[in-house]
């Protein structure tokens, strides 16, 4: 009886595959071709002179190394930037490391409270943005400490006091003297003080990385944290609602790794005229770590 029971179910499944096999279709997918759009990555902060980066947007499966991004850099645009009372054209500049093309002020410097208009004008299409330097949050205590039973790896972390008359949204950087070419925001560097409003509030400052593309210079030995030895500057950052809205979503999509699969977001955009990007003014304040 266990032996027809078995024969029986054997050749279902033989006719299964059949049946299954016979029901197989290929499938093409006609990915729609988007046309390219101009991606704007512009800022300004207190004390500093603005810069933008112009690239072009490519489409999502084309291949992204290297040298498609140097080849996506806009180099012939027109950019100024306005205070209200300066408007000031921005100079294009060649850099020693990526990206390899900006536009710089020199004239006009971010200041607490003012309000910056950007225009761009590239391959005859016009495209603008308002964005306002917020109130300067600091720091109130950062430290080094090291990771349990590791004495050469740490991490640091930082307590701050939130204003709990208006409604705040950071930003977060730090930068290893002598390692990062530049200030890198951390994992996790857009928040706001939706759960924290008026309170003290502390935070992990995770490293985060410079680039998807090109490797670290220390072969990432360090991982989200810091080495003993290190000098590091942290960066807090505020910044408006527009900006902490594209920067919020924009830091989601990095963090889904590119993944088709994964649920996708809507990254908004301030740029007036149907480009990509933010245009982001920052209330920027310092701090210093050595990491003993």
């Amino acid at each position: 009886m266990v032996m027809k029971i078995s024969t029986k179910l054997l050749l279902l499944l033989i006719i299964s595959i059949f049946v299954f096999t016979a029901c197989e279709k290929q499938i093409t997918i006609d990915l729609p071709n988007e046309p390219s759009k101009l991606v704007v990555e512009g800022w300004i902060e207190n004390n500093k002179c603005p810069v933008v980066i112009l690239t072009k947007s490519s489409p999502y499966f084309s291949p992204i190394d290297l040298a498609a991004l140097l080849s996506s850099l806009v180099k012939s645009a027109v950019v100024t930037v306005s205070d209200g009372s300066i408007t000031e054209t921005l100079t294009g500049v060649d850099t020693s490391y990526f990206p390899t093309y900006m536009y710089i002020g020199k004239t006009i410097k971010g200041e607490v409270g003012k309000t910056y208009t950007l225009n761009i004008t590239a391959e005859g299409k016009s495209y603008s943005s308002v964005t306002t330097i917020q109130n300067l949050a600091t720091f109130d205590t950062v430290w080094f400490k090291l990771n349990p039973n590791n004495d050469t790896i740490g991490n640091i972390y930082a307590s701050a006091t939130d204003d709990g008359s208006v409604y705040n949204y950071y930003r977060a950087y730090t930068k290893i003297l002598n390692n990062d070419a530049d200030f890198i925001p951390i994992f996790g560097s857009v928040w706001d003080d939706k759960f924290f409003s008026g309170q003290t509030f502390t935070s992990q400052l995770y490293h985060g990385m410079a680039s998807n593309i090109i490797p670290p210079t220390d072969n990432n030995t360090r991982g989200l944290g810091y080495r003993v030895g290190d000098t590091v500057i942290t960066k807090l950052c505020t910044l408006d609602y527009e900006s902490y809205k594209f920067w919020k979503a924009a830091e989601s999509e990095i963090f889904s790794g590119g993944n088709p699969f994964s649920s996708t977001t809507s990254v908004p955009t301030n740029i007036v005229g149907g480009a990509l990007g933010s245009w982001t003014g920052y209330g920027a304040t310092y701090d210093t770590v050595y990491c003993h």
